[in-house]
C-alpha cells in the first residue's frame, strides 16, 4: 500500500523535475504534499525461507536474526492503518486512466503495481509467507480491518490445507513466480523445485479450482521474471497461463546490483522513468519492529524507528526521516549507501542533474 494521493498530487511537480525545471523549495513542497499519516507498503511477518534465489540479496548477503513477528506487533501496526475511501479510488483510477498506464511499455507489471500494490499490504518482505505459521491469522485480521491483502510465494512450498485456509480467511491477492520453464532453470533460479515442473504447475490448478469450488474472491497471479532477451520463453509461459483464470505476466527484474545475465534487457517499468517516491508515499516494517523506507532493504541498515517504541505516525513524521527525504533531494548520501548501491530504481536527485526524461515525456508514463 502506498500514498495515492501523494502520487496524484504531485504529478505537476514530479513533472517539472523530469521536464528538467528548476523547483525552489523542493524539499518544503514535497513536504506540503505528503500525508502526516503513514501507509505502510509491506510487512514482513518473516525473514525466514527455504529457498536460495539468485537474485534476492537474502540468500548471501543478509545477516539479520531470522525470526517472524509477534502477533501482538503485527496488530498494533494493522490498528494504526486504514484502507482508502471509495473518492479517493475514483481519483486515483482517474489519474491513471489519464496518465499511468496507456501508454506504458510494460503495461501489466505497471497495472499490478497500480491497482494491486498501492491498495493492498504486502504480507512479505525477504522471507516465505507459507513459513509463517501465523500467516493465515494475520490475513484474516487484516480482513477483519477492512484492510486488503497480497503476498508473493513459492509454489513448491504450497499445500493446498493452507491455502483452503487463506482463501477463506479472505487473502486477496497470492503471487506464485515460476521463473524457468523446467525442472533445471527453475532449480537454477530458485534453488528448490518439485520433482516436475508439471507438477508445480498441477498444484497451482488446484489451488485454482480450490478457490473457485469454495467461492474465495483470492485472485491468482503467475509471474516470470525477465532476465534475458528469450521472449519465446515468455510467450510459452503467457499462452500456458492465459487459459486458466489468473492474472499472468513478465516482469521486470529488480537487484541487478546483485545478478544480472549477459543478454539481459534493459527495464521497461514505468517507474523507471521517474524517481524513487517511497520516502514520501510509504514505509515498510521489518519482523523485528524496525521501520525501513524501502521494501527493497533486506538488511535494515536504514532504519526509521521501531514500532515497539513509536508509533508509525511518529517514525514518519521525525527527524531521521526528514533527514533521509532531504538525502534524495540533495544526492548527499554517506559512501556505499544502500539508495546509491543497492538499489535499480534512480532517485531524486539523479533526475535534477540530468537531462529531461524524454521518453516519460513521450509515452505520458
Amino acid at each position: 500500500m502506498f500514498d495515492i494521493s501523494f502520487v496524484r498530487k504531485s504529478l505537476s511537480l514530479r513533472q517539472h523535475v523530469l521536464d528538467g525545471k528548476p523547483v525552489d523549495n523542493l524539499f518544503t513542497k514535497l513536504e506540503d504534499l505528503r500525508s502526516e499519516n503513514p501507509r505502510v507498503y509491506q510487512i514482513e511477518t518473516t525473514n525466514a525461507c527455504n529457498m536460495t534465489c539468485v537474485m534476492c540479496p537474502r540468500t548471501e548477503h543478509m545477516d539479520r536474526d531470522i525470526g517472524h513477528m509477534d502477533m501482538t506487533t503485527f496488530k498494533t501496526i494493522i490498528d494504526q492503518m486504514s484502507g482508502f475511501s471509495q473518492d479517493e479510488l475514483i481519483l486515483w483510477d482517474k489519474y491513471i486512466e489519464d496518465h499511468g498506464l496507456k501508454n506504458s511499455m510494460a503495461s501489466e507489471e505497471d497495472y499490478f503495481y497500480h491497482f494491486i500494490c498501492s491498495q493492498s499490504i504486502t504480507l512479505h518482505g525477504f522471507g516465505e509467507p507459507l513459513m509463517d505459521k501465523k500467516i493465515v491469522d494475520r490475513v484474516r485480521y487484516c480482513t477483519q480491518s477492512g484492510i486488503r491483502t497480497y503476498f508473493s510465494a513459492n509454489p513448491v512450498n504450497a499445500r493446498l490445507s493452507v491455502m483452503d485456509q487463506l482463501g477463506q480467511a479472505g487473502l486477496s491477492y497470492l503471487k506464485f513466480h515460476l521463473d524457468g520453464l523446467d525442472n533445471e532453470t527453475q532449480k537454477f533460479y530458485r534453488g528448490r523445485i518439485d520433482r516436475s515442473y508439471e507438477e508445480t504447475q498441477q498444484r497451482i490448478i488446484k489451488i485454482l479450482e480450490l478457490f473457485k469450488s469454495k467461492g474465495y474472491k483470492t485472485r491468482l497471479v503467475l509471474a516470470k521474471l525477465k532476465f534475458n532477451q528469450r521472449d519465446e520463453l515468455d510467450q510459452k509461459f503467457l499462452d500456458f497461463w492465459k487459459k486458466h483464470d489468473v492474472f499472468a505476466y513478465i516482469k521486470n527484474q529488480h537487484n541487478r546490483w546483485l545478478y544480472e545475465e549477459e543478454d539481459s534487457v534493459k527495464n521497461s517499468a514505468e517507474y523507471m522513468h521517474r524517481y524513487c517516491e517511497h520516502p514520501w508515499t510509504s514505509m515498510s516494517i521489518l519482523q523485528n519492529g524496525d521501520v525501513v523506507p524501502c521494501p527493497l532493504e533486506y538488511n535494515g541498515e536504514n532504519v526509521m524507528g521501531n514500532v515497539h517504541n513509536n508509533s508509525i505516525k511518529e517514525i514518519w513524521n521525525g527527524q531521521k526521516y526528514r533527514t533521509f527525504r532531504k538525502m534524495h533531494i540533495k544526492g548527499n548520501f554517506p559512501r556505499d549507501h544502500f539508495c546509491v548501491s543497492q538499489c535499480d530504481i534512480p532517485i531524486l536527485n539523479e533526475k535534477l542533474q540530468s537531462e529531461p526524461d524524454r521518453k516519460f515525456q513521450e509515452t505520458g508514463a
